[in-house]
């Protein structure tokens, strides 16, 4: 018998506190043991990433799942410091998006897919 996978830390970059909700819920609801982690937007997600100030003991995190839509400091922005860092772009980062048209063509730089709403 295979012992059960440990949990990874997952950094979800969401602005909005409904939307969050819901991805918690549907963690819960699917008995996903994984760590979340949340920035509420796209500078405090870098912090959390490089570990910076309030974040300085953040975990590593194993996955992103980045909403495009954020303030100021939008997802494109972040995703774009993301894919240049020697050390984060090993991270897989999944897409959020509302919009019917995706993530478009400025969030290259080896996005593979995305999720829209």
């Amino acid at each position: 018998m295979t012992p059960p996978a440990l949990p990874i830390e997952v950094l979800l970059v969401e602005d909005d506190p409904g939307d969050e909700l819901m991805t918690r819920e549907a963690f819960e609801d699917n008995k996903i043991s994984n760590r979340l982690h949340v920035a509420r937007d796209g500078e405090e997600a870098l912090d959390f990433l490089y570990r910076r100030g309030a974040h300085a003991d953040a975990p590593r995190v194993d996955l992103i799942l980045l909403d495009l839509n954020l303030p100021e400091y939008d997802g494109r922005q972040v995703l774009e410091r993301i894919k240049a860092d020697g050390d984060l772009r090993a991270i897989p980062v999944v897409v959020l998006t509302t919009s019917s048209r995706g993530p478009g063509r400025g969030t290259g730089g080896g996005r593979r897919a995305a999720v829209s709403a």
